[in-house]
């Protein structure tokens, strides 16, 4: 007796808009051309891929200004004897300096992905890479700022509790 034969468990891919537009083209019949070697969206994903690389070139530009503007009004308010707003000055334009950098460079990547043929997926994936730099260094941010904040906030309660108490805070805040 012979059994039946036995059926694949693993699931069959699904046809899927997108999955079929990143799919090789294959070329033309009669065409000397040989297939390409990465997948090419199509002129629509191009389109939304144009628009999102301006969005994100001119927003990278901007924090870049942004940093650069509050470097130096940094440089005045140092100048100006504001020693405490020159560092926080410093602080937020170290902080958008880089951020404009990665920003604009993950835009320029997508407009190459737009602009060039066979070279999409390389094109994608430095734009990836850089808004990974970007995100990773805000979320690193982001949390060192709710650090700050919290402890900020601590040594104000702290200090209008003991004020409160006829009590002197430390380091000179009361």
């Amino acid at each position: 007796m012979s059994e039946p034969p036995r059926r694949s468990t693993r699931p069959t891919p699904l046809a899927s808009p997108l999955a079929s537009s990143l799919a090789p083209s294959a070329p033309a019949r009669g065409s000397s051309h040989p297939p390409p070697s990465e997948y090419e969206f199509s002129e629509n994903h191009k389109e939304a891929l144009a628009a999102l690389a301006a969005s994100t070139s001119f927003v990278g530009v901007c924090v870049m200004l942004l940093g650069l503007m509050s470097g130096v009004f940094a440089l005045g308010a140092g100048y100006g004897g504001f020693l405490a707003v020159a560092v926080g000055l410093v602080a937020g334009s170290a902080v958008c300096l880089p951020l404009g950098w990665w920003t604009t460079a993950a835009g320029r990547s997508l407009s190459a992905l737009v602009r060039t043929r066979g070279r999409d997926v390389a094109h994608l994936m430095d734009a990836v890479v850089q808004l990974r730099r970007l995100f990773g260094f805000a979320r690193v941010f982001i949390i060192l700022y709710a650090l700050a904040a919290m402890a900020a906030g601590g040594v104000f309660v702290w200090c209008n509790f003991l004020s409160d108490k006829g009590g002197r805070c430390f380091a000179g805040w009361g």
